[in-house]
């Protein structure tokens, strides 16, 4: 009888310094690689998390292929970690286990002024994406795909591009026409893949099966509701450039806006700083990743090459809420992190139509982001729509000559 008790006594001391463990955590004890999974309606889109202590405080990022994406800020709130990405308003939030995994959900600011909400959990010390079978022979998914998705409202085409590695790791893309769908990073067999990409406002799932004929078909999973179907068959780029999206019918339009900025005061293209001079006025959210690869690029190609020119730029954001103070602070996050020098307006929320009702030079607004080139008469030379990142390689090289051409053309 003794001897059961002393077994039930250590049963219960055991489960008492494991729940010691899971609401004390310090940040030397969440050091360390994490499996992220959250659960996506296709499966687990899973993605590696890195944190590290650096004395009383924690740094951490996600990896997706080439591609690092840093949290803004990681911190212990009681038993739980938080990691966000203050930007986007996106965090991941999970409870500390007594095991060392995390347990919660990720929250993200979406269209409406709602959140995603998605379950989260984390398993520490597990440095893989998704499991790999044995060293591949042959590469069934690599090269370039013409694709077309089709979801509820709307068929698009796309193409993908893929690069496997022998040990069954595949990396890769697909690119639309009104941008792409970032760094994508999972494992293949003969037969399938699986690819996904976590970077704080994105959570994107693709998973593809090999046809009989060579085609592929598969399924795209967005956040916490979004489906698309897709197919594809082997071949070369055939999307349209971003400067033949748009309606011809818009360029020679006569350009006027007026918003404020983000002090609230009102600016206009008929101001001052602005008459007879050239302009690359570019529709963007701070909530859009593609509008962040676009601001990137711009900052270092101002700086580099048109920081002495007359080229004014002025960036028209299109946000969540329609809490002007709230999106003042927003845009205003965003100035900072890509150190902005040039005029920022905030313009309205993030609906299509609704932009394109306020923007009456243009007949339609199709994406975030939209860059318009304007000569110093004010009129519209050109409209690039869409941006493709780094992830797209070769595209992205292109987009930026496409910009200093038009640009150039511009200024001159």
């Amino acid at each position: 009888m003794m001897q059961r008790f002393q077994y039930v006594f250590m049963g219960v001391a055991l489960l008492v310094l494991a729940g010691a463990c899971s609401v004390d955590p310090t940040p030397k004890s969440v050091s360390g690689t994490y499996r992220g999974v959250l659960q996506s309606a296709g499966g687990e889109l899973a993605f590696p998390i890195h944190i590290q202590a650096d004395s009383d405080s924690l740094h951490g990022f996600v990896v997706n292929g080439a591609d690092t994406a840093s949290f803004d800020d990681v911190s212990l709130k009681g038993d739980s970690l938080i990691m966000g990405f203050s930007y986007y308003e996106s965090y991941l939030k999970g409870e500390v286990q007594y095991d060392g995994s995390l347990s919660g959900k990720w929250k993200r600011l979406d269209a409406g002024n709602e959140y995603v909400t998605m379950d989260f959990s984390a398993q520490k010390g597990v440095d893989y994406r998704y499991q790999t079978d044995a060293p591949k022979s042959s590469y069934p998914f690599d090269g370039e795909w013409q694709a077309t998705f089709t979801d509820d409202e709307e068929t698009f085409p796309a193409h993908g591009s893929f690069v496997s590695q022998p040990d069954g790791k595949l990396y890769g893309t697909f690119q639309t026409e009104t941008g792409d769908y970032r760094f994508l990073d999972g494992a293949y067999s003969d037969s399938s893949f699986t690819l996904s990409t976590f970077d704080g406002p994105h959570a994107f799932l693709f998973k593809g099966q090999l046809q009989p004929d060579g085609s592929l078909k598969g399924d795209f999973w967005s956040k916490d509701s979004y489906h698309a179907s897709w197919t594809a068959e082997k071949g070369e780029n055939r999307l349209r450039d971003p400067l033949q999206v748009s309606a011809d019918q818009a360029i020679g339009n006569k350009v006027a806006f007026s918003f404020p900025n983000l002090q609230g005061d009102i600016t206009s293209s008929s101001d001052p700083q602005f008459q007879n001079k050239p302009m690359l006025v570019y529709l963007f959210g701070s909530w859009c990743p593609n509008c962040a690869d676009e601001a990137r690029m711009l900052r270092k190609m101002y700086a580099d090459e048109y920081s002495e020119s007359e080229l004014e730029i002025v960036g028209l954001a299109f946000e969540y809420s329609s809490n002007f103070k709230k999106n003042a602070q927003i845009v205003s996050r965003y100035k900072d992190r890509f150190n902005i020098p040039w005029t920022l307006l905030v313009a309205g929320i993030n609906d299509k139509q609704k932009a394109a009702d306020q923007l009456s030079f243009l007949d339609q607004v199709l994406s975030y982001p939209t860059s318009i080139f304007i000569n110093r008469n004010h009129t519209i030379e050109a409209i690039h729509v869409g941006f493709n990142g780094p992830a797209t390689g070769s595209a992205y090289y292109n987009e930026i000559q496409r910009f200093k051409q038009h640009i150039n053309a511009i200024i001159q």
